[in-house]
């Protein structure tokens, strides 16, 4: 819907340039894959699974002559958009944004704190608004609850130890004993991303220590 309004504007509207078009130009030093991961926190992907399609149109509102095709600058370019999340995804050491679905994405806790670094050199560029907040109800508040009643987390909270027990821990982090590290790793990411936007200090401290001492169990580095 997004997408179908901003090729439906009128000729006039197309005569006069975007909000923000001065504000970000091909010249900047801001790189593509900086605004992709600042729109998607925009959009509430600190919080929640956003819809690359969304991240893509809020992307061409931020800086239309990035986004934009080539001999038509009022029509965003997906593929430069594709292009950006593409670079994000393969940022290292740190693992920034995690994949919901195949249309969707996340900002990781290291993501979040990458945001929360770079907010006023981004601002100052990005002329940006306050990030959506997330909705009633979400299932992420529920999954933060169900770690922090878990077993596992209480006998870490009252001992300082997790269990050694696979399956006790593939419970909290609702994966399979069984399942490959690539989920392992993935749900980790998810669980951590959570625990971080609702600043949780100890569910991540938890989730860390986990990873620290199972490592087996997750695909190379997981934080």
């Amino acid at each position: 819907m997004e997408y179908a309004r901003i090729l439906s504007r009128t000729s006039e509207e197309e005569s006069q340039p975007p909000k923000n078009r001065a504000l970000m130009s091909p010249s900047e030093e801001i790189a593509n894959w900086e605004i992709f991961l600042w729109a998607l926190h925009q959009l509430g992907g600190s919080s929640f699974v956003v819809d690359i399609e969304d991240v893509s149109v809020r992307c061409f509102e931020i800086a239309p002559a990035r986004f934009s095709w080539r001999t038509k600058a009022t029509i965003p370019d997906y593929k430069k958009c594709a292009k950006a999340l593409q670079e994000a995804e393969v940022r290292r050491p740190r693992m920034l944004v995690k994949t919901g679905d195949s249309f969707g994405r996340q900002l990781t806790a290291e993501g979040q704190k990458w945001i929360q670094a770079n907010t006023k050199r981004l601002q100052r560029v990005l002329d940006t608004a306050v990030p959506v907040p997330e909705p009633k109800g979400r299932p992420s508040s529920k999954i933060l609850a169900e770690i922090e009643n878990s077993g596992p987390y209480q006998l870490w909270k009252g001992t300082g130890t997790v269990p050694h027990d696979k399956w006790r821990v593939a419970e909290v982090l609702r994966c399979s004993p069984d399942s490959s590290p690539e989920t392992w790793t993935d749900r980790l990411q998810s669980a951590r991303a959570i625990a971080y936007s609702a600043d949780r200090v100890p569910v991540l401290r938890f989730l860390d220590q986990v990873a620290h001492e199972h490592p087996e169990w997750f695909e190379g580095q997981t934080t």
